[in-house]
């Protein structure tokens, strides 16, 4: 039995997922023959070249002659539609690539295989300048390598096609369209790789929304290309989000699949090799999504997840991990599945989710060979939240075996996080907690139900800070019944306490399909949900009877920006991005570096202006002006 695992674009290309190697080493335990690929990093890798640049030029070029001729039919027919209207987009856009910004392309061509080998150089990615010059270089040419597809657009943590709104009918239409779909020509040079030998089940996993559209394509290839011996199957925890639009979508499978795999995939996986294996019906199958006789999806039959204390330690051979943007590999890993505290109101991340804990022998002995066999020895746990009283036992048991490592993950404000256990934890070798803070307001947190004694959860950060953790603090602005005041209530609480909260990340609140909120509407001042037509969304819009809109919420996120810009002074972490990136600056430099690092003022205003576009008001007085358009 031979599975091939494949990941697709778009994810951030810096570390590799957590479902490859976690599922490879499974099926390896059983006696399946796993292969991993990541299509993600090799997409990064081959379209930020100086080569690739010079194909979206031309690409740009050739859509610019056409749009011209488009847009000029257009306007004599008097064409209204929202296809018109995107092309018409899509050719102002280039226009003003190709006149006032044309310089540009030379410039990032020049400057893109050098950044990208900061990524992987241990001494330039550790040098604050070159990565930071290097972060802004690769956001410059994925603009530009997006360009041809505009309004769609690449990013390195991002994808997005507002030009087609998340249906089963505009996923299968972007798939198969050339002209629009970023992804296409390097998909289709992969198919014959990926079907080689003709693997008996080729599984594609997709995690997010971003995954949605290079993973569909993929996907729609393979299906069109396969041998009746290949069996293809997708994967991943956006599926289970989304089960009644699949069961309702026979247009669906016919397009992209032969099953879906809901839920955690390591039980499902091995029955479904093992039905391939012997000819059985796939209705032997638990957590499937497959078509009948007649076409018609159909679910199998629901079955408790595989114990986190039954599976296999990650297997990360076949992957490529040289490739990856870092010097370092941060390998996600897990304590448990599930918050343990279970009850904010706006959380969603529990859906489908049957809570487990998983004995601190086990994530020790993953420590261990994942550091004998790959060299690993930097961890970040993607737990809901990481219990204090088992990261004391995993500390504990790590000094013990003298065990050096570094790990990082998420936090909840309660008092069982004593001083002297964080000292422990800074010992056993954690940088970083990141917090789940979200608001400063009294009223909003009760709301919320976040648990958290509002008293002591400075007093909690400030020994964390003591100890030499770092705090990261989420917050966001909107949630349903939030006023002004309240919102600014949460920006004084980070402005005026810079000394303890060393990092934070500012969101808007959204509003997921299968959130406890949904139950409490009317309690927490939801005036009525928006109904869309986006089947694949995985959050709802809504009105409420009282406080921000979300125009407001979004403006008071970039007050808080502002408001915080004079305590925050420019700090380094903002321009570090990721937070694996932040958890490397601080086990290789140390906080008190990531704290009070500050480019010189020449340094900020070259990094300021590198490849800033050409202003607007430039261009409305006629300098550098856009050629006439049609």
């Amino acid at each position: 039995m031979k599975v091939r695992l494949v990941f697709p674009p778009q994810w951030i290309p810096m570390n590799p997922h957590f479902s490859l190697y976690a599922l490879t080493g499974h099926l390896r335990k059983s006696g399946i023959a796993a292969f991993p690929e990541d299509l993600n990093v090799a997409f990064y890798r081959q379209v930020l070249t100086p080569g690739y640049l010079n194909y979206s030029l031309a690409r740009a070029k050739n859509a610019f002659e056409y749009l011209r001729a488009r847009l000029t039919l257009g306007k004599y027919s008097k064409d209204t539609s929202r296809a018109f209207g995107l092309e018409s987009m899509r050719y102002f856009e280039i226009e003003k690539h190709l006149t006032s910004l044309l310089p540009l392309w030379d410039d990032v061509k020049k400057e893109i295989a050098e950044a990208v080998s900061v990524f992987d150089d241990p001494h330039l990615f550790y040098e604050p300048s070159s990565l930071v010059k290097a972060c802004l270089t690769v956001d410059k040419a994925l603009e530009l390598i997006s360009l041809p597809f505009f309004p769609s657009r690449l990013r390195f943590n991002d994808f997005s096609a507002p030009g087609y709104p998340m249906t089963v009918e505009n996923l299968v239409a972007f798939s198969g369209k050339a002209g629009e779909n970023i992804f296409l020509p390097f998909l289709e040079s992969r198919i014959n790789l990926l079907l080689k030998d003709s693997p008996e089940l080729v599984g594609i996993s997709i995690n997010s929304h971003s995954q949605l559209y290079g993973g569909l394509t993929l996907a729609r290839l393979l299906k069109e290309k396969r041998t009746p011996q290949t069996h293809l199957s997708l994967g991943g925890n956006y599926f289970l989000r989304v089960r009644d639009t699949l069961l309702s979508k026979p247009m669906f499978l016919e397009a992209f699949a032969d099953s879906i795999l809901l839920g955690e995939g390591e039980k499902p996986i091995i029955s479904l090799c093992r039905a391939l294996e012997d000819a059985m019906n796939l209705d032997s199958v638990p957590n499937l999504i497959f078509a009948d006789r007649e076409g018609n999806p159909r679910f199998s039959f629901a079955e408790e997840p595989l114990p986190l204390a039954e599976r296999a330690l990650p297997d990360l051979d076949g992957l490529p991990l040289d490739k990856y943007f870092t010097p370092e590999i941060v390998l996600s890993t897990r304590t448990s599945k599930g918050c343990y505290w279970q009850k904010c109101t706006f959380c969603d991340t529990d859906y489908g989710i049957r809570p487990d804990v998983r004995p601190v022998a086990h994530v020790i002995a993953e420590f261990a060979e994942v550091k004998d066999r790959w060299g690993i020895e930097n961890f970040e746990f993607i737990d809901e939240s990481l219990n204090p009283e088992y990261l004391e036992e995993l500390s504990r048991r790590l000094l013990e075996n003298d065990l050096s490592v570094h790990f990082f993950g998420n936090g909840r404000t309660e008092n069982s996080f004593a001083p002297g256990r964080l000292r422990l934890f800074k010992k056993a070798g954690l940088t970083m907690i990141l917090w789940g803070i979200e608001s400063g307001s009294g009223r909003i947190m009760k709301l919320i139900n976040k648990g958290v004694d509002l008293r002591d959860r400075l007093k909690i950060l400030r020994s964390a800070r003591e100890a030499g953790i770092w705090n990261f603090a989420f917050i966001f602005f909107g949630f349903p019944g939030e006023t002004e005041e309240e919102a600014w209530e949460t920006i004084r609480l980070i402005k005026d306490n810079r000394e303890i909260i060393n990092a934070y990340g500012r969101s808007v609140f959204t509003l997921g399909k299968h959130s406890k909120i949904r139950a409490k509407a009317e309690e927490l001042g939801i005036a009525g949900f928006i109904e869309d037509n986006q089947e694949f969304a995985t959050t709802l819009s809504y009105r409420v009877r009282s406080g921000m809109s979300r125009e407001e919420a979004v403006r008071m996120a970039d007050r808080c920006r502002l408001e915080c810009a004079g305590a925050y002074d420019d700090p380094l972490w903002m321009h570090l991005r990721y937070r694996e990136v932040i958890h490397l600056y601080l086990k290789e430099k140390g906080p008190d570096f990531v704290e009070n690092f500050k480019f010189s003022k020449e340094e900020r205003d070259r990094l300021e202006t590198l490849y800033a576009p050409v202003p607007e008001e430039l261009l409305a007085l006629g300098f550098l002006s856009p050629s006439d358009s049609p």
